[in-house]
């Protein structure tokens, strides 16, 4: 793609780390990468290899099918990348006119060729232009002054040959994109935020574990809608614009959606896809929401006649808008129950922190705990418990004094929580100087390890404990428990079964880690 003069050039930066990028303009993620590189100031040390993932994909009336692949990838975009503006565009048009068209640029000057990329990039993922009409190629050409060569769009041999090397290499299996850097190291697909810019920076691939720690997910609000309607849904995706919506065409996939994905901030209904439920809380009975915040549903009925209404307002509804949409008036409808919805989830978030360490309390492990055991009886995953006893801890109050019990058990939360780096897992104080963590999807080996490094945290820290007949610092025991749930059974039982690991391990001396197993506790030597 570029001269030799020109790739001297490009990397001629002191310790710069230089890349091949395969990508498509098709490609959310891809677009995600380029906005990225350009943050870092690294486009100019990419050599860009633009292929066409779907080939014979064009522009035309978009399909519920369509609408909703576009916005899942939107949704995963905004996940993985917080800081990326991006839009669902409502079409998925043809790449092969904008590779030709930078690929040409590129032939005569890198700088014009970078800029237009971006340029196409953001008119398709922010604002939803068809990049593969001429008219769109040709206004952006004239936004950023560039001037095609004199003879026009130039040969694609180049291009041909980095489809070819991008549809026969197994390692790539066709995804998006493919970023390999000077190194040989090979990243495919788009990570998470830190672990990309970490791969950006060095040229060499960090572990999930350790982006996973560097990352915390910024929350953004999710609209449920329940609609086959593609121009209604157009209209509530171009208005929400900065929600996450989320779409599904039956009832059974809305309660399955909001089951294995969480819970939403605000569902829409049109009455028609659930005529046949007459109970006003069928979303709570369907979703078993009881400890979730009221969730306004929202009717979208099929006439607008009294007896409609009527009916929709006796199935629970919170509101009614009709069609045809007003794009003003439906903003305004979705943003205040949005907002009514934000202040209840910080009201209840100031309600599940413990005042004094600053975690989770026991109501919000309760309310969690039952929604996960739900979750796991119907995924068919373990779920995991720690539960942990700080040893000895009335001895170092009558010792060393409340205040300074309160200063302990702040900074023993504070060790905890930090070797609980998942984004699901829950750490929260369960009592006076007992602790609980809650580990989604991990088996009694994996809670093990989890037990382990607790426990070493705490060690490691040498709080003193002068009359501790343990250690001369503190120290912690802890019971482990894990199990699949089952419907039929209560969420405590697991509870239970900590409880009695944890009874063990504090029988057999403390400062040791105990695990529940077929009603036997299984012995852990002390860390």
């Amino acid at each position: 793609m570029y001269s030799v003069t020109q790739k001297e050039r490009l990397y001629e930066c002191s310790g710069a780390v230089s890349f091949t990028v395969y990508a498509d303009f098709n490609c959310p993620f891809c677009y995600a990468l380029n906005e990225r590189l350009f943050a870092m100031n690294l486009e100019h040390q990419v050599d860009f290899r633009m292929i066409q993932q779907t080939p014979d994909v064009h522009s035309g009336p978009i399909t519920l099918e369509l609408l909703g692949e576009l916005m899942a990838e939107v949704a995963e975009v905004r996940y993985r990348t917080p800081s990326t503006e991006i839009n669902v565009p409502m079409f998925r048009p043809s790449s092969a006119a904008a590779s030709a068209l930078v690929y040409t640029i590129s032939r005569d000057d890198l700088t014009e060729a970078v800029q237009l990329r971006r340029r196409i990039y953001r008119a398709l993922w922010v604002e939803g232009q068809d990049i593969s009409k001429p008219d769109t190629l040709a206004s952006l050409l004239l936004e950023l002054d560039i001037e095609l060569p004199p003879s026009g769009i130039q040969s694609n041999h180049e291009l041909i040959a980095w489809q070819s090397e991008w549809v026969n290499n197994s390692e790539f299996n066709r995804n998006l994109p493919v970023v390999i850097s000077e190194r040989g190291e090979t990243l495919i697909g788009y990570p998470l935020e830190p672990e990309l810019g970490a791969f950006l920076e060095s040229g060499s691939l960090v572990s999930d574990t350790v982006a996973c720690g560097l990352w915390e997910k910024q929350k953004q609000q999710r609209i449920l809608v329940l609609d086959n309607d593609v121009q209604s849904l157009r209209m509530i995706i171009e208005q929400m614009h900065d929600v996450q919506i989320e779409v599904v065409d039956d009832f059974i996939g809305l309660i399955d959606h909001a089951l294995n994905l969480g819970m939403p901030d605000l569902v829409i209904v049109n009455t028609e896809l659930v005529e046949n439920i007459k109970a006003s809380d069928w979303w709570r009975n369907w979703t078993n929401s009881d400890l979730d915040p009221a969730i306004p549903i929202i009717h979208m009925p099929a006439n607008n006649t009294i007896e409609a209404e009527v009916a929709a307002f006796e199935m629970g509804a919170a509101d009614i808008i009709t069609k045809p949409l007003h794009p003003k008036l439906l903003r305004a409808h979705l943003n205040t129950y949005l907002q009514a919805r934000r202040s209840q989830l910080q009201i209840n978030s100031i309600s599940n922190v413990d005042v004094l360490t600053s975690i989770y309390n026991r109501r919000e492990f309760d309310a969690r705990l039952l929604s996960e055991w739900g979750r796991g009886a119907r995924s068919g995953h373990s779920l995991a418990l720690l539960m942990i006893d700080v040893d000895k801890f009335r001895e170092f109050n009558s010792t060393h004094g409340h205040l300074r019990g309160d200063e302990c058990l702040v900074t023993v939360a504070q060790l905890l929580g930090h070797r609980i780096l998942r984004c699901g897992d829950l750490m929260a104080r369960y009592g006076s100087e007992v602790f609980v963590a809650l580990l989604p999807e991990v088996d009694v080996n994996g809670a093990l390890k989890v037990a382990q490094k607790c426990q070493q945290a705490i060690a490691g820290a040498k709080i003193p404990h002068s009359t501790s007949p343990i250690a001369p610092y503190v120290t912690v025991s802890i019971g482990v428990a894990a199990m699949l749930p089952i419907y039929e059974k209560s969420c405590t039982l697991i509870i239970e079964q900590a409880e009695i690991a944890l009874y063990q391990a504090n029988k057999e001396g403390r400062n040791r880690i105990c695990a529940f197993d077929n009603g036997t506790p299984d012995n852990a030597a002390p860390r």
